[in-house]
């Protein structure tokens, strides 16, 4: 089963459609969809209403992610989300760093209810509104997911784009924490050499350095594509380029592709059935 764990649903017409006869194509089991609010700055990105017609519409592809703008959002809408169906919660942009106390009552309602949460790290791309939307990347920091990780033990958290720039801070938080998981999406997958990944994701069960439950690094890494549909496939390929060449056991390749997504989103009973 291979799940794609980031995608933005496009306003483009049809574009649910297209994107799951896309997945179909590819073997794609699964797709996190997430939509867009007004502090986003996702210009082409369509809202929490379109997610969740596009995951009534497509129920065996699409699993839908409400986007929550932290700062702004109340933490009960967490409940309204979890009535409507949604799987899971994007964040990106918030008002302070991730890991401010005033977020804790939102994170504890994900925990609460069993959603997991992604959230965007690193830098954005450079707008013409991101004065408006007081754009500070630095509250984009993959530290702040430890610090989320650890107070909220029960809450399965993805950082997007692995942290970047900052692949140490992720790395270092993904060894440590059991429930923070990370995705490649983005730009790190072509600008960055398979050695590289390697190097920051190097430890495995037989290490004294492991994982706190003894897996392998590549097992707290998942499949995000974070493209519009008709790259998917250019993502996927990357992936598997990078696990090939580390040489990965094939174990672990499936682990990355969507057996590990499938324990973080409560789908091992469609895993064990593919």
């Amino acid at each position: 089963m291979i799940i794609d764990v980031h995608h933005h649903l496009s306003t483009e017409p049809d574009y649910a459609g297209k994107l799951v006869a896309e997945c179909k194509r590819l073997k794609i089991a699964k797709v996190c969809l997430f939509g867009a609010g007004k502090g986003s700055f996702k210009t082409g990105t369509a809202g929490n209403d379109e997610v969740r017609k596009a995951m009534e519409e497509y129920p065996d592809t699409i699993v839908g992610f409400a986007y929550f703008d932290l700062g702004e959002d109340p933490p009960n809408k967490i409940d309204d989300f979890v009535a409507q169906g949604f799987k899971g919660v994007k964040f990106i942009n918030p008002t302070r760093n991730y890991d401010d106390k005033d977020f804790f009552e939102v994170y504890a309602r994900l925990e609460a209810n069993g959603l997991p949460a992604l959230f965007h790290l690193g830098i954005v791309a450079r707008r013409a509104h991101d004065k408006a939307y007081d754009i500070n990347n630095n509250r984009h920091r993959p530290v702040y997911l430890d610090t989320i990780a650890r107070a909220f033990g029960q809450l399965n958290i993805i950082g997007a784009h692995f942290g970047n720039p900052w692949y140490e801070e992720a790395a270092m938080a993904c060894r440590w924490n059991p429930n923070l998981y990370f995705d490649l999406s983005g730009s790190t997958l072509k600008c960055k050499p398979s050695a590289f990944l390697g190097q920051l994701l190097w430890w495995t069960p037989k290490t004294r350095y492991r994982d706190p439950q003894g897996r392998h690094a590549w097992e707290k890494i998942v499949f995000g594509s974070d493209v519009p549909c008709d790259e998917i496939e250019d993502v996927l390929n990357d992936y598997k380029k990078v696990m090939t060449k580390l040489k990965l056991p094939q174990k672990i390749q499936k682990e990355v592709l969507g057996g590990t997504a499938a324990g973080i989103l409560g789908l091992q009973g469609e895993q064990a059935a593919t």
